[in-house]
């Protein structure tokens, strides 16, 4: 019984508390101290309430905020019924000659995201609907349907970067 109160204890004095982060600016990428044992980026955003960690290499990503739109199969073609905020983390490595792909982040108010859940709406041509990352108090962030294009570099990058739960509300 004391070697596992011993292993316990030592596995809760080993685990990354999140305050150990550091506090990067609202829409820029700043060193963050630890993730995955590898020096990483947190972008913090407090307009909206979440930190998203990136491995080190994306510094310099661009942060460009986008509408994502909600929409249901009216007799005469699509109607809209629902906009909102996306965050899209652009990858540095992409150029006009060679696309990589980039990571985006939808924000749906708690109404919102009941809507999607209760079919109300859909948000894109894919049978799946968005993913849920992490909900804060006035917000739900999701990964988009369909984010990895496997034809732009980058693919297997960022499927381990969404592995991983980088994104955190606060």
């Amino acid at each position: 019984m004391r070697i596992f109160g011993t292993i316990c204890l030592l596995g809760l004095l080993y685990c990354p508390a999140n305050d150990a982060l550091s506090q990067a600016p609202t829409s820029s990428p700043s060193s963050a101290s630890e993730h995955k044992n590898s020096t990483a980026y947190q972008y913090k955003n407090s307009k909206y309430g979440f930190t998203f960690l990136l491995p080190a290499k994306w510094n310099g990503c661009k942060i460009v905020e986008e509408t994502w739109r909600g929409y249901t199969e009216a007799g005469r073609g699509e109607e809209t019924v629902a906009r909102g905020p996306a965050i899209r983390v652009v990858n540095p490595q992409s150029k006009e000659s060679d696309q990589y792909g980039d990571i985006y982040i939808m924000i749906f108010t708690h109404k919102q995201w009941h809507s999607l859940q209760e079919g109300k709406f859909i948000v894109g041509a894919a049978p799946i609907s968005p993913s849920e990352l992490d909900p804060n108090t006035k917000y739900v962030f999701a990964e988009p349907p369909r984010m990895i294009n496997p034809d732009l570099g980058g693919a297997e990058e960022i499927q381990n970067i969404m592995k991983d739960k980088p994104l955190h509300a606060f």
